[in-house]
């Protein structure tokens, strides 16, 4: 019977709790099934590997170890730990490589899930469970919301994303520790220049963005204001926008600085690095790719509108 592998996000020092829900599934299925559990994370390699306690993965160990792993496999990388295939993906086929495991299990709601769960997959040529379940029948399967399952007798490998409650940590804390190691297994064709939060924190909600020359206009930057204040978000601009008095000292954006909110209003012309996911209303410009809306109007006339829009006067 194949090994049951169990991919491990990492929530600061701490197992993320959808992956302590995978782990909770995998050890059921792996009892029903006679199979090894193995609870695998790729970790950055900290240089001084004289105890694993100097960088908390000892006490990473000891909770999986109590979540019901049989094994607990340390994939040491030299590059930035991201959520990434581009990242973490070579140590992560690596693992998969020794293990050639039968079933590998993610928490539906862990960050590697998306990007991770699906590629896995596609490399190892399985089929895919997506919010699947533990289920006792004769044995333990994996059904999920689609009719898909996974029971002992099935062929070829599978793919879980786990969803449910989360696990309690009920097991022993002695463990075996496979410490792997995949140096320079990063793409090279990808540059992650930062997996840290912007500075600027407007990582959700809406943020309104006005342009140096539109924040020279009082009545723009008063109405500019207005608007930030109605949607509760905060406004920002650059260096000028701030001398102008249109924006606080603290609402500087800096050019490189990346910004993820759900939605943003762009006054006039704003350079910024918004994610992709952000939708865009640009205010005094016509819509283009990747704009959600526009009210290409003068800036005072569409401002004043939208300022009447969103008062509910």
């Amino acid at each position: 019977m194949g090994a049951v592998l169990v991919h491990i996000d990492l929530d600061g020092d701490r197992p993320h709790p959808s992956s302590l829900s995978a782990l909770a599934a995998g050890r059921a299925v792996a009892s029903s099934w006679g199979a090894t559990l193995y609870a695998a994370l790729v970790v950055r390699d900290p240089g001084d590997r004289t105890s694993a306690d100097s960088t908390g993965l000892g006490r990473i160990q000891a909770m999986l170890a109590r979540g019901g792993a049989d094994k607990v496999v340390l994939a040491m990388t030299d590059v930035a730990i991201a959520p990434l295939w581009s990242a973490v993906g070579g140590a992560w086929q690596g693992v998969i490589d020794q293990l050639r495991p039968r079933l590998v299990l993610f928490g539906a709601d862990s960050p590697s899930a998306p990007e991770l769960g699906p590629r896995t997959a596609a490399k190892i040529g399985a089929r895919v469970l997506l919010r699947a379940r533990a289920s006792v029948s004769d044995d333990v399967e994996l059904r999920d919301r689609d009719g898909g399952y996974v029971r002992s007798s099935d062929t070829g490998a599978a793919v879980a994303l786990i969803g449910g409650a989360h696990a309690t940590l009920a097991g022993e804390e002695d463990v075996d520790l496979v410490v792997l190691s995949f140096p320079g297994v990063a793409d090279p064709r990808i540059e992650l220049v930062g997996t840290t939060a912007a500075e600027v924190a407007h990582t959700r909600g809406a943020l309104v963005a006005i342009g140096d020359e539109a924040a020279s206009d009082p009545a723009v930057a008063r109405d500019a204001a207005r608007i930030a204040t109605l949607l509760g978000a905060p406004l920002v601009g650059g260096p000028a926008a701030v001398r102008a008095g249109a924006v606080a000292a603290g609402g500087v954006v800096d050019r490189g600085a990346a910004l993820a909110p759900e939605i943003c209003v762009v006054i006039g012309t704003v350079s910024l690095d918004l994610a992709g996911a952000t939708s865009i209303i640009r205010v005094g410009a016509p819509g283009s790719k990747g704009v959600d809306g526009a009210l290409p109007a003068p800036i005072g006339t569409s401002l004043a509108d939208l300022c009447r829009v969103l008062g509910g006067s």
